[in-house]
């Protein structure tokens, strides 16, 4: 077996369709060429012109060669390891809405914009791609995962929870040209529906339970990739705090992350103090740096000699200074 058909048997089946389905209209693209801003998502065309199809094809079409590479890298990471803690039905069924829940939340922010403080710029932008959903599936899974921080891009670690606003601010200032609304409105999706305010469009876990039994749904079900709900549900949308539980989280993740930033900026530029390195012992340091502050010794320190008793044993002539 070929290293990419090790590779292609590895992912779970609904997170492969999507990539599938991803790769497939972009060979359209690449072969026939079409005016991509008529599938982009343009939130004036869609309210004043009807064009509803933009919320779906926004999310399958992409910009270039290099974006849908990135996007289906990211997809394969992270919808791989979502799908084999939720199952296959569960996170096809997330991902089918995400892709439209994504889109809409986009457009109501854009045009409460517009009609608020008159911002018509977001109204008139077409934005494309599947990042969007990448992000509301970065929440879930990581509101699922067992670990409890994660490196972002190896600079800090950061609670798994605010992961995906760590990389939200982050990319945006790696790559100023990318779709920030669209990516936060991937992450607003996510949240609401891990705090299960969007259990009205998601079938229970009983029901998908019972669906995987089906002998209409047999033949999905027999495939090698498939991933049968786990016995302790999926574990999504268990929190059902509404509306309140939702802000209560994202005005939270926010807190925190901005919370070590500043800690961070802190120990940055003033040092960790006095009293964070108290545990660090370097004897006298008055003399050594022509100042009168020194740190106390504790009773019992067997560290290095003091500057004082290093030159009184270098003056006393001793036969072990002699190299």
């Amino acid at each position: 077996m070929s290293r990419l058909a090790e590779t292609l048997a590895n992912i779970p089946l609904a997170t492969l369709s999507i990539m599938i389905v991803c790769c497939i209209v972009y060979m359209y693209q690449f072969f026939v060429d079409p005016p991509v801003h008529h599938y982009t998502m343009c939130p004036r065309l869609v309210i004043y012109m009807s064009e509803y199809y933009r919320f779906i094809t926004s999310s399958l079409f992409h910009g270039s060669i290099m974006h849908i590479g990135m996007n289906m890298m990211s997809t394969m990471a992270i919808g791989s390891s979502l799908e084999k803690r939720i199952g296959t039905l569960a996170m096809a069924i997330t991902i089918l809405w995400g892709i439209q829940l994504t889109s809409s939340i986009y457009t109501l922010i854009s045009w409460l914009l517009y009609m608020t403080i008159g911002y018509e710029h977001l109204m008139l932008q077409h934005s494309v791609g599947f990042s969007g959903v990448i992000f509301q599936l970065a929440v879930l899974e990581a509101n699922l995962s067992p670990d409890r921080t994660r490196s972002v891009f190896g600079f800090i670690n950061v609670s798994s929870k605010i992961y995906p606003w760590a990389l939200l601010v982050i990319l945006q200032f790696i790559m100023p040209q990318i779709s920030f609304l669209g990516h936060l409105s991937g992450i607003l999706i996510g949240t609401m529906q891990s705090h299960g305010s969007l259990n009205v469009f998601f079938p229970s876990d009983e029901y998908l339970k019972g669906s995987e039994q089906k002998t209409s749904l047999a033949f999905i079900v027999r495939q090698p990739s498939f991933v049968s709900m786990p016995e302790a549900g999926t574990g999504l949308g268990r929190r059902r705090e509404g509306s309140a539980g939702f802000f209560a989280a994202v005005a939270g993740s926010i807190s925190l992350f901005l919370k070590n930033i500043c800690e961070t900026l802190k120990v940055m530029i003033f040092g960790r103090g006095a009293v964070s390195n108290q545990n660090i012992q370097m004897g006298r340091l008055g003399a050594a740096w022509g100042g009168n502050d020194s740190v106390q010794e504790e009773e019992g320190w067997n560290g290095l000699p003091t500057i004082d008793e290093e030159t009184e044993r270098l003056t006393s002539g001793s036969p072990s200074d002699v190299l």
